[in-house]
């Protein structure tokens, strides 16, 4: 019998919706970093390059990010492609994350709670009860 608060009705561990809300955050921020960003095309002093390469990182974090959010609503369906592909996603944010904190040398709370966050997603995908979860629906489905 399980413990009251611990599983949704529908089997599903807490700890997958809870990944779940923080995947959809991952991916709003990326969304909002990449506005940012093809607003910032329009700051003074960039050459015409500069503005096309910002641009064009500003769409490409608007697309990951929009991504993310898919392959969370793949995870509520307990798709396990969808796990993999999400842990890929977002392991290269941590990446890039790591080396822009490391190149442009400025921490920033926003940058580490960042991390910190997408980390904590990859974390509970592959550990526990979730990760039991999805190793469960191997059996029962093929999709």
């Amino acid at each position: 019998m399980p413990r009251v608060g611990t599983e949704r009705r529908s089997g599903i561990p807490i700890e997958l919706t809870i990944s779940v809300i923080l995947s959809y955050l991952v991916g709003v921020l990326q969304i909002l970093a990449g506005i940012a960003l093809i607003f910032v095309r329009y700051a003074d002093g960039l050459t015409a390059v500069e503005r096309t390469v910002v641009t064009i990182v500003g769409a490409c974090t608007i697309l990951l990010g929009l991504l993310v959010c898919a392959l969370a609503s793949g995870l509520t369906r307990a798709r396990r492609d969808a796990r993999l592909f999400l842990t890929i996603l977002i392991s290269i944010t941590i990446a890039l994350g790591i080396v822009v904190l490391v190149s442009d040398g400025e921490v920033t709370a926003f940058r580490i709670a960042d991390l910190a966050i997408s980390a904590a997603v990859i974390i509970v995908l592959w550990t526990g009860r979730v990760a039991r979860s999805f190793a469960h629906t191997a059996d029962e489905r093929t999709g």
